[in-house]
């Protein structure tokens, strides 16, 4: 058996497959067929007041993509099918989950399905809300020491 650096996060990506192996029965983990999907990871950030939504979704075709705006609310949902040659019983190790999923983000009342853009490069899909960002002033609050310290200040920006 090869050695193998160790980390948590391995021990704590079987720990589903170790609870089926106590237990003796099937858990609802993302690598049983029927299952969703785990959610996409997702970068939400601003860029000259537009609002970027990317994820990671390597491995979705775009015809199982869907984005849709209702309610003031920004809809992400797709599915990832699985390798129908393989078997099941083939496999070593499987840890790619399939199935479907969704993801939302609230808007601002004044978006409309024209200020919303949307591209897929390279497993990443990229969604820009045009003018979806309202630059808020900064406003410093001020800090109430406890009983026995000293009243601290917070400085005017």
């Amino acid at each position: 058996m090869p050695l193998v650096r160790w980390t948590p996060f391995r021990e704590m990506l079987d720990m589903p497959r170790e609870m089926r192996r106590v237990f003796g029965r099937p858990l609802p983990l993302i690598e049983e067929p029927g299952f969703d999907m785990e959610m996409p990871p997702m970068d939400v950030f601003s860029k000259g007041g537009d609002m970027i939504v990317r994820l990671e979704m390597p491995g979705i075709n775009t015809e199982d993509l869907d984005i849709s705006l209702s309610e003031h609310t920004l809809r992400i949902s797709g599915e990832r099918r699985s390798d129908k040659e393989v078997k099941e019983g083939d496999y070593y190790r499987r840890e790619r989950s399939y199935g479907r999923f969704e993801r939302s983000l609230p808007l601002p009342e004044k978006v409309t399905e024209k200020d919303v853009d949307a591209s897929y490069n390279d497993g990443v899909l990229e969604i820009t809300v045009k003018n979806a960002v309202e630059e808020v002033p900064t406003k410093k609050i001020e800090i109430k020491a406890g009983s026995g310290a000293k009243h601290v200040r917070a400085k005017k920006g």
